[in-house]
């Protein structure tokens, strides 16, 4: 995997975690350890939720991890 795909499947796990951890009412750096236990959280996202789902959706269109990563986690 080149440094762009995995920096790009990092940001997609963090607007999935900052979408969810709202939804949930849990914290974001807790939802992270739940995803993702052997990497470090990284800062949560200053935006609203809504823009991280926006964003999501628009890298999902182009990408069939992301699109299976939205499945998985119930991203409509």
């Amino acid at each position: 995997m080149s440094e762009l795909e995995e920096k790009v499947r990092k940001a997609a796990f963090t607007y999935l975690c900052h979408v969810k951890s709202h939804e949930l009412q849990l914290p974001f750096d807790e939802f992270w350890q739940a995803m993702r236990p052997s990497e470090p959280a990284p800062p949560s996202p200053d935006w609203p939720p809504e823009l991280s789902r926006n964003l999501l959706v628009g890298m999902r269109q182009e990408n069939e991890f992301i699109d299976a990563l939205c499945l998985k986690y119930e991203l409509g």
